[in-house]
């Protein structure tokens, strides 16, 4: 363990079918987070208070707003999914309207949205598991031409965002083995991505994002040393 609660990774998936229970939509999820939120800041300020003085009502002590503080506090960063242009530009609209510091995790349409994440200026963990078709779809089902353009072009995207100035770090989003990850790198590197900005993404910029930059993610002196060696080129 390097360091305790360095992210807080938001899944804003709806849950099951009509009438299990709230939220029940992703309008309902992105109601119900904003609230966590408010009640976190509340909670945040009522202690402070209480510390000043004893004598004003004692706050409740609530276990998921006391670890959400951190993030509040700027101590932790929160992870927002997003992978398509639509889910990305609500991630940045989201990011603002919560005022808590975010990461985008998904990333993989950042080919349409660089430059709107750049003005943000917030970082991005790319998806290295890239979309392809399902090996048991049903042969009667035709993609559409925005699916296999996305298929086509979410390897670019890494290329993409580091052209617009936007911190990237890869993740291996489910892939089976580190061989498989360096293949999939590979395919962005083919695609645009320069070598260095690869090998950056896979150490020195996933550590500066979860802000543990000072131990890891270069060879320096001081630092863990967790070194790959190679007799040619990585990927």
């Amino acid at each position: 363990m390097v360091r305790y609660g360095a992210a807080i990774p938001l899944n804003l998936k709806p849950g099951g079918g009509f009438g299990s229970g709230f939220p029940d939509s992703l309008m309902g999820v992105l109601a119900y987070v904003r609230q966590v939120w408010v009640d976190t800041d509340w909670s945040t300020h009522a202690e402070a208070a209480y510390e000043k003085n004893v004598r004003v009502a004692r706050p409740r002590i609530d276990r998921t707003e006391t670890t959400l503080s951190e993030a509040l506090a700027g101590h932790e960063v929160v992870l927002i999914p997003a992978n398509n242009s639509v889910e990305i530009r609500r991630s940045l609209e989201l990011a603002d309207r919560w005022k808590v510091p975010s990461v985008i995790y998904g990333g993989q349409m950042g080919y349409e949205t660089a430059f709107e994440i750049s003005a943000k200026k917030l970082p991005v963990l790319v998806n290295v598991k890239w979309p392809e078709a399902e090996k048991d779809a049903d042969p009667e089902d035709r993609p559409t031409l925005r699916t296999l353009q996305f298929r086509d072009r979410a390897p670019t995207a890494p290329g993409a965002l580091v052209k617009a100035n936007v911190k990237v770090a890869f993740y291996d989003g489910g892939l089976a083995t580190p061989k498989d990850v360096l293949k999939a790198v590979k395919k962005s590197i083919d695609a645009g991505l320069p070598a260095d900005a690869a090998v950056r993404a896979l150490t020195l910029s996933p550590a500066e994002i979860f802000g543990v930059a000072d131990r890891l993610g270069s060879i320096e002196v001081g630092k863990i040393a967790n070194l790959v060696v190679t007799d040619g080129d990585l990927f």
